[in-house]
């Protein structure tokens, strides 16, 4: 995240107040949770941390266990993510891709050049 990240998110959570009020709702800045679906809450940059100055954010295995009710779900989650990278041969995948960009540039140079 960077410092237009962080504007972006507060003026998102103001407009969002703003609307509850002139709708006669009670949006409070305790309702109002930014979420990082990975990581650590150590590993967070400054920006993160001035959000949580004036919101509450969930970081990976604390935003998983809220959205779930499930302790382990982050783990699960990432041994899950594991198996299927070791089971997924993408070779052919990644292959298709660079033959397709190769096309693409000989293409756009092609168009340059004439």
């Amino acid at each position: 995240m960077n410092r237009d990240d962080v504007t972006t998110i507060k003026n998102h959570f103001k407009e969002l107040q703003n609307r509850s009020r002139k709708n006669e709702g009670d949006v409070r800045i305790g309702d109002l949770v930014f979420c990082l679906i990975y990581g650590e809450t150590s590993e967070i940059n400054t920006f993160v941390k001035e959000l949580s100055n004036d919101f509450n954010v969930y970081v990976g295995k604390e935003f998983w266990q809220r959205f779930t009710g499930d302790v382990h779900f982050y783990r699960d989650l990432i041994v899950s993510a594991g198996q299927v990278a070791k089971d997924v041969d993408m070779k052919e995948v990644v292959g298709d891709v660079i033959k397709d960009l190769s096309v693409k540039i000989d293409d756009r140079f092609k168009n340059i050049l004439s």
